[in-house]
């Protein structure tokens, strides 16, 4: 039944998660640098969290779209898992902003939830494939 309805979900959650991880990165890295930083240098930690999220938020996941929505499932579940966990590091109470944390939290949500549905298509599919190996021998 989700296989039916992954493409187009795909497609928009994919751009839901990396207009919200985009977001969330410019509010992060047009804040001035967090307070409170003793060993780490406040302006770097800001700037490699922003480099970070648009690379594991925005890029990666608009570049899992260039493959068949079907194809290399395993990996596009990787990726939006990897979207997740860099969003999800936006929510430190060290470096989140007014509003970032709202679009942050939404771009989590929206990766795990294209994680989960990445497997649980991969899982039907292979299903399906064993079910034909069933019938034809």
């Amino acid at each position: 039944m989700i296989t039916h309805f992954y493409p187009a979900a795909l497609r928009i959650i994919t751009c839901v998660v990396a207009v919200c991880s985009a977001v969330s990165a410019t509010l992060l890295g047009t804040a001035p640098p967090p307070d409170g930083l003793d060993v780490l240098d406040p302006a770097d930690l800001r700037a490699m969290a922003v480099v970070l999220t648009m690379a594991l938020g925005v890029v990666a996941p608009i570049a899992v779209l260039m493959v068949g929505s079907l194809k290399c499932l395993l990996l596009k579940a990787g990726v939006f898992a990897a979207a997740g966990f860099g969003n999800a590091m936006m929510l430190s109470p060290l470096i989140v902003v007014p509003f970032q944390d709202t679009s942050t939290l939404l771009a989590v949500i929206f990766s795990v939830a294209l994680t989960i549905a990445s497997i649980v298509t991969y899982m039907e599919s292979v299903e399906r494939r064993n079910a034909r190996r069933r019938a034809n021998t």
